[in-house]
């Protein structure tokens, strides 16, 4: 995802913090008992009035794995590919998640972004600890760590973060398989910015910071536009333990691995199908602003 994007993204997550929780269910789809989804509703409304009061750190915050920190090429991608994608897969598979009796296998050098959101969560709860201990961490501090997380979570979303086949064949990479060309990375990470930028900007959540960040909203901005008042029931919630969370996170790598094999076909992946793009743009976006609220309050929640 780009600026804007990670942006607006994390604003709407704040915004529906509250409200997305209440169809609160657990991993295996069953419902919360009501009285543990009160306790964890209230707890959720103390975190979003703490991160209201702490808005002006977003745009630094969301923005700075990608433009401060810099691992990208580590901590931002999940690589995987399946048997059916290439013939020579066991000689590449250094590890092998398995996910609906169906194996995905990571390559030397592919990621390590589920490991990146289970660290910084384990920091954010660390840090939470300690300052009821002995007031070493301000909550100014504690909220930049939880929007810096944002941009790991989401990028987790990115189709194409978690599909060796982004890459260019190469050392510790199968060989016997297509590739597709990685200019539709950045062409697509593009439509969706272009997308969210002129609702972000009429909604007073993006500054405008440049001429090219149009006011002129595309056909793809309806598909990523979440109403407070219209669309909590397209954000889906989970309750979960901390101990849960880097299963979760492969999980939903694994997730967006597959939606890049419906967006490049195995048979042909040069030929992005811009049909499903536009199915799936509206799913990635909700996903993406459920699990964000479902992991922020998971932190939170332990810890009060």
């Amino acid at each position: 995802m780009k600026h804007n994007t990670h942006i607006y993204l994390a604003h709407k997550s704040i915004e529906f913090l509250y409200d997305s929780l209440g169809d609160l269910r657990q991993i295996n789809g069953k419902k919360v008992n009501a009285r543990k989804k009160q306790k964890i509703r209230r707890e959720a409304k103390s975190l979003q009035r703490i991160f209201i009061s702490h808005l002006d750190r977003i745009s630094e915050a969301s923005w700075a794995p990608d433009d401060i920190i810099c691992d990208k090429s580590i901590f931002h991608i999940f690589k995987l590919f399946t048997e059916d994608e290439f013939s020579d897969f066991n000689d590449y598979a250094k590890k092998t998640y398995k996910l609906n009796n169906k194996n995905y296998y990571l390559a030397s050098g592919s990621g390590g972004l589920p490991y990146k959101i289970d660290h910084l969560s384990r920091i954010i709860s660390d840090m939470l600890k300690l300052r009821k201990y002995n007031d070493s961490f301000s909550m100014q501090q504690i909220m930049y760590q939880f929007f810096l997380l944002s941009h790991y979570i989401i990028d987790a979303h990115v189709p194409m973060h978690c599909d060796i086949r982004d890459d260019n064949p190469g050392k510790n990479k199968p060989k016997n398989g297509k590739y597709y060309k990685d200019r539709w990375h950045g062409k697509l990470e593009q439509i969706w910015e272009k997308a969210c930028t002129p609702i972000g900007i009429s909604e007073g959540i993006i500054t405008r910071e440049r001429s090219k960040d149009s006011l002129d909203k595309t056909s793809y901005s309806p598909l990523v536009t979440f109403d407070i008042d219209k669309d909590v029931k397209d954000i889906k919630t989970y309750c979960l333990e901390p101990r849960d969370l880097m299963d979760y996170t492969i999980r939903l790598c694994i997730n967006s691995k597959e939606r890049n094999l419906r967006l490049f076909p195995i048979s042909d992946p040069n030929d992005m199908q811009e049909k499903e793009l536009k199915k799936l743009t509206r799913k990635i976006f909700a996903d993406s602003i459920g699990n964000l609220v479902s992991i922020w309050v998971c932190i939170w929640c332990q810890n009060q």
